[in-house]
């Protein structure tokens, strides 16, 4: 998936939430599944957003290792 990061065009994995940890998210992706490590302002989005739409996609930058919020990445 194509978007803009930090003002940047760049190409973003997206994925469907598997599981919500404490302290993480767990994500099915193309490949597999990854875990990213979330603070607790992003934890609390990722689950409202789940909240709202169980087969939410979200995108992911797999180079940082980041969840990507209103095109700018989190942790």
């Amino acid at each position: 998936m194509d978007l803009y990061v930090n003002g940047e065009y760049q190409s973003v994995d997206i994925g469907y939430v598997k599981e919500i940890k404490e302290y993480s998210v767990v994500f099915i992706i193309k490949d597999g599944e990854v875990e990213i490590d979330v603070d607790p302002v992003t934890l609390d989005v990722i689950q409202t957003i789940c909240m709202a739409d169980e087969d939410a996609l979200i995108p992911l930058d797999m180079e940082t290792n980041s969840v990507i919020l209103d095109g700018e990445p989190t942790k």
